[in-house]
């Protein structure tokens, strides 16, 4: 175990607590409502023992404080910051409600320094970088660290299996010693237990699936990737064909670039007034919903790049995609909707009944420069493509020299890659696709292996303790 990945390690047990003013606030709130829940009986008992699992849903893993703080303190190169979205929220239209946001906590960004655009060497995209370095974030460097095997999560959820066995058990018992029970709720528990500890089990399975592929996976370097299962973790680089810049909607004023994976939503904010009858009066209610009404995703192929080599990945082939929070969100009145020529040009019927209030366009995208973690089967290129520049041919490029983004550090001796870029190198004849096997589901995620096994949770708190749970439940159920 290398030492960042024993700083990083969770232990056996770890007290999460959130690490931003929200995260904070939401935890006041739900510990508010349990303490109001103690003075009402016994449906306030209920309420407050069922908080408890949101209050276990809110808290963060065991390593996303650290990853947070080690992002601030991580900051991008130059090269590669000044192609990114600035974060925030803006208004550009105060009076006719219009904004945008980016994501300013992305938990799916790089977390140690990434190298920008200033050190590729895309004369030749397959072979290794200049300075013969792993990305930073490598596993082969920092390891795979493991979730803590009980957090906050689990404890919360652990105080939730003994509330609900102990209200259960009470509720039995009034039962049996009462002739007649004016309030029966507390014999439901059980039943409701096992329902929760099943439906939790269920989920608890289909991310431990996941995460046991990523975990127990070796991460194989791409200068010696071979065929068959592969998992890798690097860097988006474009092709010579480059990346898509993105119009939302066909919006001039909604452009995300370099964009090589992508799916946009528009949607509408629609107001219906409802009319219901109930013991003979009339009530009249308010209701807003948001409605879809198109959408449209695209991809291009792009290099996978590692530090020691490329590998030509096709996203498209990939039914598991996720890219994380969105890229960019941009929400405007129906008002000014209205005065925007492009938006009445192009729009269609938005809704059966009811008025629109609002509009919003979300796009979710994988972008050049970003960080992406991939687990598919790497095979032999088609034919044709094997001609491609890059791929097969010889070069008259020498290697170059490690380049620096410090000027003060070009004058001392670099290291130079011990790979000649004269000649072709192995991987550039492989592709990454996505296909199952039998024991590995292909997936592909924005983000390395670390940032995505920072919102990981171990196996005792997504399978033990809900299996406890129904337990539990089916104990309880014997008493009766």
């Amino acid at each position: 175990m290398g030492a960042e990945e024993a700083e990083l390690g969770g232990g056996f047990f770890k007290f999460t607590k959130p690490y931003t003013w929200q995260g904070w606030l939401t935890w006041a709130a739900v510990v508010v409502f349990m303490i109001l829940g103690l003075f009402q009986q016994p449906q306030g008992y209920i309420i407050s023992v069922f908080l408890l699992v949101f209050l276990a849903v809110l808290s963060p893993t065991s390593l996303e404080a650290e990853l947070h703080r080690r992002r601030k303190a991580s900051p991008l190169p130059e090269d590669l910051e000044a192609q990114a979205l600035i974060s925030g929220a803006s208004v550009s239209d105060w009076f006719y409600g219009r904004r945008s946001c980016v994501p300013t906590n992305d938990k799916n960004s790089w977390v140690f320094p990434a190298p920008g655009p200033k050190s590729w060497f895309m004369h030749r995209p397959y072979h290794p970088d200049p300075s013969d370095e792993l990305l930073p974030e490598h596993p082969a460097k920092i390891g795979t660290p493991l979730p803590a095997t009980i957090s906050s999560y689990g404890l919360f959820l652990l105080m939730f299996l003994c509330g609900m066995f102990a209200l259960g058990g009470l509720g039995i018992t009034a039962s049996k010693n009462s002739a007649t029970t004016s309030d029966d709720t507390m014999l439901y528990l059980p039943y409701i237990t096992i329902a929760v500890g099943v439906i939790w089990l269920g989920l608890g399975y289909r991310a431990q699936r996941h995460q046991t592929a990523m975990i127990d996976t070796t991460t194989s370097l791409v200068r010696y990737v071979s065929p068959g299962p592969t998992e890798v973790v690097g860097q988006v680089r474009p092709t010579f064909s480059g990346g898509i810049d993105v119009l939302v909607d066909g919006h001039p004023n909604r452009m995300v670039p370099g964009c090589v994976s992508y799916i946009w939503t528009y949607e509408v904010l629609v107001r219906e007034r409802k009319v219901t009858s109930h013991n003979g009066r009339t009530r009249v209610r308010t209701e807003e919903s948001w409605h879809t009404i198109r959408e449209k995703n695209g991809s291009v192929p792009f290099i996978l790049h590692d530090g020691s080599g490329g590998l030509y990945t096709r996203p498209s082939t990939f039914k598991s995609q996720d890219w994380g929070g969105f890229a960019k969100s941009w929400e405007t009145s129906n008002q000014n909707a209205l005065r925007d020529a492009y938006w009445r040009m192009g729009r269609a019927r938005l809704h059966q009944r009811g008025d629109v209030v609002r509009h919003k366009w979300t796009i979710h995208a994988l972008r050049i420069g970003d960080p992406v973690y991939a687990l598919g089967v790497a095979e032999i290129r088609p034919d044709d493509e094997l001609e491609w520049p890059g791929i097969s041919d010889f070069s008259e490029i020498g290697s170059p020299a490690a380049w620096s983004l410090d000027e003060s550090k070009k004058s001392l001796p670099q290291k130079r890659s011990e790979v000649d870029y004269k000649y072709p190198v192995n991987n550039a004849r492989f592709h990454l696709i996505g296909q199952d096997t039998p024991r590995m589901p292909a997936m592909i995620k924005r983000g390395t292996e670390l940032s995505n096994i920072g919102r990981f949770r171990s196996r005792t708190e997504l399978l033990f303790i809900p299996f406890a749970t129904a337990l539990s439940g089916v104990f309880l159920i014997l008493f009766l």
